[in-house]
């Protein structure tokens, strides 16, 4: 369960949803991430034969199961009735992916808060840690991933403009963060071959290296490693968020070390693992 900011989700959404029977012509679902009505334990939604699959279905069983939960779409929402109508086969395998990982960070997101209310000396429910933090955190944001991620990499910062949350709370949820948060990362590498016939060739080859790795300021997760193999070779990788990220660094770093070649009468050549 994540607690949501609405009652109902919206039309159109995708959400995550929990099957809870499952009859001849149609499915009952559980959206345990919406309260719903006043008189439910959480919003309930409900699936057609024919929003199912795109194909005849023989066995409404072979498609889904009592306990399965499933990404579906909103296609029409009644609050006043508490009414929702779902669409399993409006879901595609980019969205399934795409909604199911964002969830995955929903709950990392929730867990965190709850791990900050259950700390000796919080006295806090995790209604309140959301008003005060969870949604004043989202609300900057376009995805709980990049909340997460930001709040790993610059939490003192995000932190600091909230208002009515005090030090400690703030002090205690930057420890919590720094030990559950991890943030994926991609690499690519591979061998720079450079020489210089100059006298002073090894102080070219510690300018060119040292220029090209000075093209973006390294951290954890955004940096650039060169490091020393056997004359002419050395490694080069790069790490960062995604590989059109990687791509650019790798380009604009190598552009680099090509000209210094040229302008030092050097050699150079690039060799990808």
């Amino acid at each position: 369960m994540v607690k949501s900011r609405t009652n109902f989700p919206r039309e159109g959404e995708f959400l995550i949803g929990k099957i809870k029977q499952v009859e001849n012509q149609y499915v009952y679902v559980d959206l345990v991430d919406y309260t719903g009505l006043v008189s439910e334990d959480f919003a309930k939604g409900f699936i057609h034969i024919s929003e199912i699959s795109s194909r005849w279905i023989k066995n409404i069983r072979n498609y889904v199961r009592i306990g399965q939960r499933v990404v579906l779409r909103v296609l029409r929402v009644d609050p006043q009735k508490g009414h929702v109508d779902l669409s399993l086969r409006r879901v595609n395998s980019a969205q399934k992916e795409n909604r199911l990982k964002e969830w995955k960070y929903a709950v990392k997101f929730e867990n965190l808060l709850q791990f900050l209310i259950e700390t000796e000396g919080i006295n806090l429910t995790l209604d309140q840690a959301y008003d005060l933090i969870g949604w004043s955190v989202l609300n900057q944001f376009d995805s709980y991933q990049e909340a997460l991620e930001v709040l790993k990499e610059s939490g003192i910062e995000i932190l600091d403009d909230l208002e009515g949350v005090s030090e400690d709370v703030k002090k205690i949820l930057l420890k919590i963060i720094e030990e559950n948060v991890k943030i994926s990362t991609v690499s690519i590498s591979g061998k720079i071959r450079l020489s210089f016939n100059s006298e002073n060739g090894i102080d070219q080859i510690k300018e060119s290296l040292i220029e090209a790795k000075g093209i973006i300021e390294s951290k954890e997760t955004r940096s650039i490693n060169i490091s020393y193999i056997a004359a002419p070779l050395y490694q080069l990788e790069i790490i960062t968020k995604d590989y059109l990220d990687a791509e650019n660094i790798l380009s604009d770093a190598l552009e680099i070390i090509e000209q210094k070649a040229e302008q030092y009468n050097g050699s150079f050549e690039f060799i990808r693992d």
